[in-house]
């Protein structure tokens, strides 16, 4: 059944490839498929965006960086449901003044109505965040994130036939002398926030499921066989409840790089974009905005949800 299905998935694709002019790959154009059914619809990841005040970024790149990344998406002609930030949005936030202008920066590049955040300014591209761990900087904590950006830490927001579940992964992960030296853990999931996952997944009557939280749940391995940069805390059992739930993908950061893999670990190496209803859970990092400035869409057409290639902005010849 499966290959009857990817079958008609293929020809569908080679249809849109020869008769719609869309483009995949090559310079930064708008990328997502033909949403031809009432209920199809896509969404744009953002993550670690590194946004910093004036006083300490003289020349406000990274605010710049950012609202670039922004006002692209807004220009695409079919518009995205929503926009999803995940973590590491202000280079330090904690509670410190210092970390408040940090954040009043990240907010600054927003439009509000309702305590809701939109990326336009017609207020119909809502902002959904996660923090990351340069959120809790310095002093472990997230005062201002909360003051100025979202409340809760762990939420869901429902659309169309897809639940999305925001997750708080932690700050930096320091119980091992490794972590002090670089590779930077999430201090992770603890019992309760697998017990609130677990009873949400449970009571979710929504076709697609789709966790968002900073830190990614696997990643490749070293020499050693260790595996650093994912959350420390109940990894393993947050893999095995994703894939009880079929949870479809979970989307991350942190790692400043784009990778997918499965719960075996398994890399998917892929171009342009990925059936995930294929698959099984689908643990995927996208590209950050502070090195580069890439984004990531999500597309659910049909009853499938495809995943596209993390896509990068040519941001200094485009907006210096």
């Amino acid at each position: 059944m499966k290959k009857i299905k990817l079958k008609i998935i293929s020809l569908f694709l080679i249809y849109i490839l020869l008769f719609s002019g869309l483009s995949f790959g090559g310079s930064p154009k708008q990328k997502f498929f033909i949403l031809q059914e009432k209920n199809d619809f896509y969404f744009v990841q953002i993550t670690d965006t590194h946004v910093m005040h004036k006083m300490f970024d003289r020349n406000e790149i990274s605010k710049n960086r950012f609202r670039s990344i922004l006002s692209y998406i807004c220009s695409f002609e079919s518009k995205p449901a929503f926009i999803v930030i995940t973590g590491d949005l202000t280079n330090w936030g904690g509670s410190w003044i210092s970390g408040a202008l940090n954040c009043l920066a990240f907010t600054s590049c927003f439009y509000e109505k309702d305590d809701q955040f939109y990326a336009d300014k017609n207020y119909s591209i809502p902002i959904y965040t996660t923090p990351g761990n340069h959120d809790y900087y310095f002093n472990r904590n997230l005062k201002n994130y909360h003051r100025f950006i979202e409340n809760d830490n762990r939420y869901i927001v429902n659309y169309s036939d897809i639940s999305l579940f925001f997750m708080n992964s932690g700050p930096s992960y320091y119980a091992e002398l490794y972590d002090w030296l670089g590779n930077i853990d999430g201090d992770g999931l603890y019992d309760c926030d697998m017990q609130w996952l677990e009873s949400a997944l449970d009571n979710c009557s929504y076709s697609h499921k789709i966790v968002l939280m900073h830190h990614p749940a696997t990643n490749l391995r070293g020499k050693n066989g260790e595996m650093h940069d994912v959350i420390a805390r109940n990894r393993e059992a947050f893999i095995d409840l994703c894939e009880e739930y079929n949870v479809d993908l979970v989307l991350a950061g942190h790692t400043h790089y784009s990778r997918v893999f499965d719960s075996n670990e398994y890399f998917y190496d892929f171009n342009n974009s990925l059936n995930c209803s294929l698959y099984s859970t689908l643990f995927v990092q996208t590209d950050d905005c502070k090195q580069g400035v890439h984004y990531r869409n999500v597309s659910i057409v049909g009853d499938d949800v495809w995943l596209e290639d993390s896509v990068e902005l040519d941001f200094i010849n485009r907006f210096n």
